[in-house]
């Protein structure tokens, strides 16, 4: 009988510890203007995901994070995104250094003394700007779907998605453009199909997003602050990125409306840098080709 209980007991601890570790502990941080929350998934070698947009949350991040289960995992909600919403957001402090000095507020807060930095997108630029401030904190920093080193991707970055959109996909934005009630979350679901090499995989995007994650998902205030920001077109961090010592990985999806030359330009400038491409792939390659991105992922993350 105490050998069954023994059993039982140990089966019980075993299910505990399972059901422990597919979840995110989510605690938060103590700022000036409120409290920067982030969640840790994992053990082992530390890695910080950093979320573009702007404007998101760190939710959609979180799978790339659950496919990595021998690392310790950081994603954070910059103030003014996600549950980080404490102060009215604005120009004046929306920008990709306030981004940053929350990420590294986190580190300290964490006692974490080298972090890998995953950037996806337009937080690119954060991570490459993250060890550029902090290169003694960034063990490597791995790129997806990579803005470059300024911002002269929108140039074409727009013209790319609407390429390929259909007729009743712009029906339906003009159609919300004139609802008053709808936010820019709405028109993404429709512009997503721009994104994707498959459009009839761009609804994964948001499809397990849950109805209690959707009023933090997104914050369009957040991203038209940033947007507008009256330099956003002088940011260029060309020349400090190619002085970079620390190892970089550039994981591109092959159809990214992205690609515009500025992805071989920068593995080509890099010291230490390595580009992969992801057949038939936009700008999510996790969602269309799963099996090649994380091969090419642990990949970079072990080399």
């Amino acid at each position: 009988m105490k050998t069954r209980y023994f059993i039982f007991t140990i089966v019980l601890i075993f299910l505990f510890e399972i059901d422990c570790n597919s979840q995110y502990k989510h605690d938060s941080l103590k700022v000036d203007d409120g409290y920067i929350h982030y969640y840790i998934k994992g053990k082992g070698q530390p890695i910080v995901h950093l979320q573009g947009g702007p404007g998101f949350s760190h939710y959609y991040m979180r799978a790339i994070a659950d496919s990595l289960t021998s690392y310790k995992n950081i994603l954070i909600d910059y103030q003014g995104t996600g549950r980080s919403k404490y102060k009215m957001v604005d120009s004046t402090w929306v920008t990709p250094d306030s981004m940053v000095k929350d990420v590294e507020r986190v580190r300290k807060h964490l006692n974490i003394d080298k972090w890998t930095i995953i950037g996806q997108s337009w937080a690119t630029h954060f991570a490459l700007l993250y060890a550029i401030k902090y290169p003694q904190h960034s063990s490597k920093i791995i790129l997806l779907a990579t803005a470059g080193t300024d911002n002269t991707f929108q140039q074409y970055y727009g013209d790319n998605i609407r390429l390929r959109l259909t007729q009743d996909d712009f029906t339906a934005l003009q159609t919300l453009a004139k609802d008053s009630t709808a936010t820019r979350l709405d028109s993404f679901r429709v512009l997503l199909n721009g994104y994707f090499y498959d459009r009839t995989k761009s609804s994964s995007f948001l499809d397990n997003v849950p109805e209690s994650e959707i009023p933090y998902f997104y914050n369009d205030a957040f991203f038209y602050a940033f947007t507008n920001h009256p330099d956003i077109w002088d940011f260029d961090i060309a020349k400090e990125a190619y002085g970079l010592e620390v190892p970089i990985r550039i994981i591109q999806g092959r159809q990214d409306p992205l690609n515009g030359g500025i992805q071989e330009r920068l593995n080509e400038r890099l010291k230490y840098s390595k580009i992969f491409y992801i057949e038939r792939a936009g700008h999510f390659p996790w969602l269309e080709q799963p099996k090649p991105f994380f091969e090419r992922l642990k990949e970079s993350l072990r080399n």
